[in-house]
């Protein structure tokens, strides 16, 4: 596969988030790492596949943070990524069948009209103030 299908986003040395473009998929990847408090998984199948049945146990895990998946299925999604910290990291453009996963940090959304996505985060929400703070951009470039 000569097109990358994944970019790591870094913030100095903190994987901040993952982009994924969809259009080139194949075989099956699991790329977070098994430190990351969100799992993706993705894959193109070329043959009839059955998966063990099975449950998914009850295990109680501690999350820290808010991670978001966004995902267009068709549109384009401008995103710019922020650290932790508030610091600007990179701005991502999700266009038909790409998407970000993010891990840390907090970002900024313009979505072009008509647009279609969807977005997938730890639960439960407990609410805009809860979860979240505005960041106060008095700067901005």
């Amino acid at each position: 596969m000569s097109k990358s299908i994944i970019k790591d986003i870094y913030y100095e040395d903190t994987l901040v988030g993952q982009f994924y473009d969809l259009n080139y998929v194949s075989g099956v990847q699991f790329p977070t790492s098994v430190e990351c408090e969100f799992q993706f998984g993705f894959g193109t199948v070329e043959q009839d596949k059955n998966l063990t049945s099975h449950i998914h146990k009850r295990v109680e895990r501690v999350i820290n943070t808010t991670s978001e998946f966004l995902y267009v299925v068709d549109g384009e999604m401008t995103i710019e990524v922020y650290s932790e910290d508030e610091a600007y990291v990179e701005t991502v453009i999700l266009n038909s069948n790409q998407a970000l996963l993010q891990h840390i940090g907090g970002h900024k959304i313009s979505l072009k009209k008509g647009t279609k996505y969807f977005e997938i985060k730890q639960g439960p929400y407990l609410g805009r103030h809860f979860d979240k703070y505005d960041m106060e951009r008095t700067n901005e470039s």
